[in-house]
């Protein structure tokens, strides 16, 4: 069993560590907040914030750090690990035929169209220890360096603003360890959400199951200019670390902050050469698009000759469409780092209701076992597996990003924060569970992770004329 509310109510027990008692100010802070934890009721005040900045030190002081540099990679291996589990992500079934009707001015065409569901990767999702550790080697060196110095920037002028002094490392707590099982149970872990680029696939897969780039209509995107702060990129970071310091002063008064530039994170990738990329990833699997096509055109023209239908069977495409943005930051937990680095009831004060309910549903983990629990939606976790610490950041980081109830946390809401996953790093998995906790769980020792999110798309493969009926067939594709 694990505790949901570690930020705040092991915090006092936290700052009474050796450890914490030599920090400058702690012990004088926990005279103060001793009488406040035993007899005031808990409610949003700036101590937990303040609490929260403590903790900023914890991983300067008192991590040890390990001498592997853990696994990493770049965008090509991106590419290739998440293509490789297409045959078991996808996932891809026929559901039947829908009847349409289309009016020409002189005439009457009835066509079938064949409808399907199949999984794709819509979202990549990052957890690490601390900026710019992520794993994967070039969004560190982009959005997480300038997350890093955002939050540097935040511990620099936030504590004196508290009666505090300035505070040279922007880390969120306890993380990682010289050797596995010396530690402390409550970790902290950022999360990263950015849309994954094989998510352009459905634009290059014509409908005859041929791929080509000719169909990729989103333009050029990249810069020459790797890593390189522009006007916008400057003006946000000015802009967020005023809003800081007023909103960690006082939470109550604060407003939503400014929008990270997220074309800038966009163009530090270029997917015109990533295309090929992909392109040459998929014709090394074992998925067949031009087998499937046929076989759909064969079922389809059965059933068109059964109803009656002239036109035939009719497909413009084999991928249900999606509006994804490729490398657009859905969801930075440095930029949403008052929430993220708070707790309850800072954070997620509306579900104290389910905070305290022993038997909620929130939970995450398997087999019976309780990883870790939604609520409170922040950084840090009551589980001493960083294996398991992670993947329960990343399915709580996915369960915040698809809630469009959620106002003043910094994100693009998106339904494809739903969906199955699969392991990428630092071991990736050639298939995907619906539960997060069903995948292998090993250990980093960078502290570095990411999943693959396929979320499930249903559509019909053209949308000519208007649909008049439906015939359902279910039949399911399977690559061996």
């Amino acid at each position: 069993m694990t505790s949901r509310l570690t930020p705040e109510v092991s915090a006092w027990a936290a700052l009474a560590h050796p450890v914490f008692q030599k920090l400058p100010g702690v012990p004088i802070l926990m005279t103060f907040l001793t009488p406040f934890w035993l007899y005031q009721p808990l409610k949003r005040t700036v101590i937990p914030v303040f609490l929260g900045a403590l903790l900023l030190i914890a991983s300067g002081v008192a991590c040890a750090q390990s001498a592997d540099a853990g696994i990493r990679y770049h965008t090509q291996t991106l590419i290739v690990d998440t293509v490789k589990a297409l045959p078991e992500c996808l996932r891809y079934c026929l559901l039947g035929f829908e009847i349409r009707v289309r009016y020409t001015g002189v005439s009457v065409e009835i066509y079938v169209v064949p409808r399907v569901e199949h999984y794709m990767t819509a979202l990549h999702v990052m957890t690490s220890d601390r900026f710019p550790k992520e794993a994967y080697i070039e969004w560190a060196a982009t959005v997480g360096e300038l997350q890093k110095k955002l939050l540097d920037e935040m511990a620099r002028v936030v504590p004196p603003l508290l009666g505090g002094t300035p505070i040279q490392e922007s880390s969120g707590g306890r993380t990682r360890y010289g050797q596995y099982g010396h530690h402390q149970s409550t970790n902290f872990k950022e999360a990263e959400f950015m849309g994954h680029p094989v998510a352009v696939l459905p634009a290059l897969v014509d409908k005859n199951g041929d791929m080509t780039a000719d169909t990729y209509t989103e333009g050029e995107t990249g810069s020459d200019d790797f890593g390189v702060w522009n006007a916008d990129v400057t003006n946000f970071f000015n802009q967020w670390v005023a809003w800081s310091q007023g909103c960690f002063v006082d939470p109550n008064a604060c407003a939503a902050p400014p929008l990270f530039p997220g074309h800038w994170a966009m163009d530090q990738f270029d997917m015109e050469k990533i295309i090929p990329m992909i392109i040459e990833a998929v014709e090394a699997s074992k998925i067949n698009f031009k087998g499937l096509s046929k076989t759909l055109h064969d079922i389809g023209t059965i059933v068109a000759d059964n109803v009656g239908a002239g036109g035939g069977v009719k497909i413009d495409r084999l991928l249900c469409p999606n509006d994804v943005d490729y490398f657009f930051p859905y969801y930075l937990s440095g930029v949403d780092a008052l929430f993220w680095r708070s707790g309850w009831p800072i954070t997620d004060g509306e579900y104290t209701t389910t905070l305290f309910n022993p038997f909620s549903g929130d939970r995450i983990g398997t087999g019976g076992a309780i990883w870790a629990h939604i609520y409170p939606r922040h950084g840090f976790v009551n589980n001493d597996h960083p294996g398991r610490t992670a993947p329960a950041i990343a399915d709580r980081g996915a369960h915040l990003l698809a809630d469009s109830s959620v106002r003043l946390r910094p994100k693009r809401t998106t339904v494809y924060a739903r969906g199955d996953w699969q392991n990428l790093s630092p071991e990736p998995t050639d298939y995907c569970e619906g539960n997060i906790a069903d995948l292998p769980t090993p250990i980093d020792a960078e502290g570095g992770y990411a999943h693959n999110l396929w979320p499930k798309f249903t559509c019909p493969l053209s949308e000519i004329g208007v649909m008049i009926g439906f015939i359902p067939y279910r039949y399911c594709f399977h690559w061996g």
